[in-house]
């Protein structure tokens, strides 16, 4: 044994009892527990549980249906919004707009915010009109619109011509002179003011169309019954264009 070691033994037998047992609280109290590392079947399980709730939520019965359910009734609802309050495709029925519009054509219309003017060709519930009850128009009608609220409507029928506010009126997209007079229709020379919230309508084409001439069976149109305005005509293809 050597000096060293013969020191260290010296200083040890020298130590008291209690000295030792103050080390072995003092190592208790600092004593640090460290985790075992989980073992791999342990991850794998882990990892299997994840994967099975995931596909479980992809997998839930009717999942997908509920889905395709959402899509279909958010996309009727905004057809029928989109027809109710921006644009609605209708089919010309009959010649009376002709030669701005023929029979069969389909235009676009629009009632969004919406009040009418002088020229706007319009498309008009018929269910609605005083002539509902007489089966005379089973389908909607599209007309000019000639005169608005408070506007003096006022005839020629000898002469074919339509005033305004005591103004002429230039139509050079009527066929024909607007002459015709059958037993309730307008008078000649007879001023016709249009009543508040109505209109007063005219088709281009005057020799076949019924109208607001007809003072009993159309007569002075309310706006309510306005479905919109036509602003373009897309069928056929070769004739479309803004109304």
């Amino acid at each position: 044994m050597n000096d060293i070691d013969e020191k260290f033994e010296q200083e040890a037998e020298k130590a008291p009892a209690n000295n030792i047992d103050k080390i072995s609280e003092a190592g208790e109290s600092t004593e640090i527990s460290v985790a075992e590392p989980e073992s791999a079947e342990a991850v794998e399980m882990k990892g299997e549980a994840g994967v099975t709730e995931t596909e479980a939520d992809e997998d839930k019965p009717f999942s997908n249906a509920v889905d395709w359910v959402c899509t279909i009734v958010f996309t009727a609802v905004a057809v029928i919004l989109i027809n109710l309050f921006l644009f609605r495709a209708i089919s010309v029925d009959g010649t009376s707009m002709c030669d701005t519009l023929q029979d069969n054509d389909v235009v676009i219309t629009t009632n969004f915010f919406y009040a009418p003017n002088f020229g706007d060709i319009v498309v008009i519930r018929t269910d609605k009109l005083v002539n509902s009850d007489t089966g005379l128009y089973g389908e909607p009608i599209i007309k000019r619109v000639i005169g608005v609220a408070g506007d003096t409507i006022r005839f020629d029928l000898e002469k074919g011509e339509v005033y305004r506010n005591g103004e002429l009126l230039t139509e050079d997209y009527i066929i024909g002179p607007t002459n015709q007079k059958y037993g309730d229709w307008v008078e000649t020379d007879t001023d016709y003011v249009v009543p508040e919230n109505c209109v007063f309508v005219l088709g281009d084409n005057r020799k076949v169309s019924h109208d607001s001439r007809d003072l009993r069976l159309v007569g002075f149109v309310d706006e309510n019954y306005i479905m919109g305005k036509a602003i373009f005509r897309i069928f056929p293809l070769g004739g479309m264009k803004w109304l």
